[in-house]
């Protein structure tokens, strides 16, 4: 009888709630509508736009000044929820909040009253309850970053096509890192050992490192604009901390920012040095998993690691073996057929993946000429001898500084930038055609051949 009489209550409040959130997204349009040939309203920055709300000279200081109306009055259902006393008869309140409509946590709801801009960022409760930053570009793209370990879980473009691959279904267990999207790994990459990617370190380090294991803290949101048009942003950071000193004694702070624009997700992490007397030397990467169409069809490829020097993971338990893409058949592309775990050193810039659909995923090295930023890769699938229920569908491709640590001195910072793209280009297409032209060629002019037939007592000795 209480829980009927609470969600009657609150459920009301809730429907009150979505009725001023329609009525706030009809007037925000019809504003929009008004200004003609997409001008900018004025009191907008030229470059950059901070995210907090309450900024003066924001574009739609009436709306949000409705949606924190309404995100207040959900804190007050939540509220008269808790006043009613159900915790001391055994009701759930968050439990029961979901079941009404009221599915964030208040810690969640405080953040986005704090960080969020409307139509751009917002900060929302994602699978198994954890918070999460969504980004959302005009065109209709949006991306989904967990706070847990900074992972850019979901990017969804505007046509609907899923960028990154998370299994559906997935939990997301309490206490662990998010193994799918993109985990941060810092300040190693890899199982560590004598493998690339370790940095010096007393003791072992967990595999790729801790960063995807710590909850990152929001500093700033807001939205970039550029040649591209506007790109909503959110910056995380970590530091050191008593947990992470004791397996590896660096003092240090992590920033990254995340902006999200038409057709790609631009990414930066500087890393500064806060100790006084050590050098801090790290490995840096995103480890993406890339979502296509099936792993095991032939228009699913890696391509740009042509020429390189690569180190193969799989070829003995402890130690990489040093190989050469010039070796393989096919170096212009790589096709996965059996368990793979390669680190790809000094790569050229236009790396990515052939998802299998008519377009690729490139993950491109931002930083200038000269300085040392993410120029490696790494390609990874366990196949199906460990992922019978994944393997195909998705195909890792991370991208950072993994076999050249990058070393900063005390008191300064080192910044790293990467950009994924995603475009309508297949390249292995024309090379594949090119290759099977030239087998045909070749074999024709093979079968063009003169025969000779002289009898064996006419050869000289020595062809006898």
């Amino acid at each position: 009888a209480f829980r009927a009489a609470a969600a009657g209550s609150a459920a009301h409040v809730a429907a009150e709630c979505r009725t001023r959130r329609s009525t706030c997204a009809s007037s925000g349009a019809a504003r929009k509508n008004q200004c003609p040939g997409g001008s900018k309203p004025s009191g907008m920055g030229a470059a950059r736009r901070p995210g907090r709300l309450g900024v003066a000279g924001s574009r739609d200081d009436l709306l949000v000044t409705r949606a924190l109306r309404d995100d207040a009055a959900i804190e007050k259902g939540v509220s008269s929820l808790k006043q009613l006393g159900l915790d001391d008869i055994g009701v759930n309140i968050d439990e029961l909040s979901r079941d009404i409509g009221i599915t964030d946590s208040n810690d969640t709801m405080s953040l986005n009253r704090e960080f969020a801009v409307y139509g751009f960022v917002r900060v929302t409760d994602g699978r198994s309850g954890l918070p999460k930053v969504t980004l959302t570009h005009p065109c209709g793209s949006h991306c989904d970053v967990y706070l847990l370990g900074a992972n850019i879980m979901s990017w969804v473009l505007a046509n609907g096509g899923e960028v990154f691959y998370t299994p559906d279904g997935v939990a997301f267990p309490a206490g662990e890192p998010l193994a799918w999207g993109n985990p941060v790994c810092f300040p190693q990459f890899g199982a560590g050992g004598e493998f690339a990617g370790t940095p010096p370190s007393d003791v072992p380090l967990p595999v790729d490192g801790f960063a995807k294991s710590l909850e990152w803290n929001i500093v700033q949101t807001g939205v970039h604009e550029n040649k591209r048009g506007e790109a909503p942003y959110v910056s995380l950071e970590i530091a050191d901390t008593e947990a992470t000193r004791a397996i590896w004694n660096h003092n240090f702070h992590v920033l990254m920012e995340i902006s999200l624009d038409h057709a790609g997700i631009n990414v930066s992490m500087q890393v500064k040095n806060t100790g006084e007397t050590k050098a801090l030397e790290y490995a840096a990467a995103l480890r993406s998993h890339v979502a296509v169409a099936d792993a095991k069809e032939p228009s699913t490829n890696y391509v740009g690691l042509e020429d390189c020097v690569y180190l193969d993971n799989t070829l003995h338990p402890t130690k990489p073996r040093v190989r050469f893409t010039d070796q393989e058949e096919n170096q212009e592309w790589l096709h996965l057929d059996a368990p793979t775990d390669r680190v790809y050193l000094n790569t050229q810039n236009d790396t990515g993946v052939e998802v299998g659909t008519g377009c690729t995923v490139f993950a491109r090295n931002m930083c200038a000429a000269g300085v040392d930023g993410f120029g490696d890769r790494a390609v990874f699938n366990p196949w199906m001898e460990a992922d019978a229920e994944n393997y195909r569908w998705y195909t890792g491709l991370a991208i950072g500084a993994i076999g050249k640590l990058i070393k900063v001195e005390p008191g300064l910072s080192h910044a790293s930038k990467m950009r994924f793209e995603v475009l309508d280009v297949i390249k292995t297409q024309t090379l594949q055609a090119r290759k099977l032209m030239y087998q045909k060629h070749a074999l024709r002019k093979m079968a063009d051949r003169p025969v000779y037939d002289i009898p064996g007592d006419e050869l000289p000795t020595d062809f006898q």
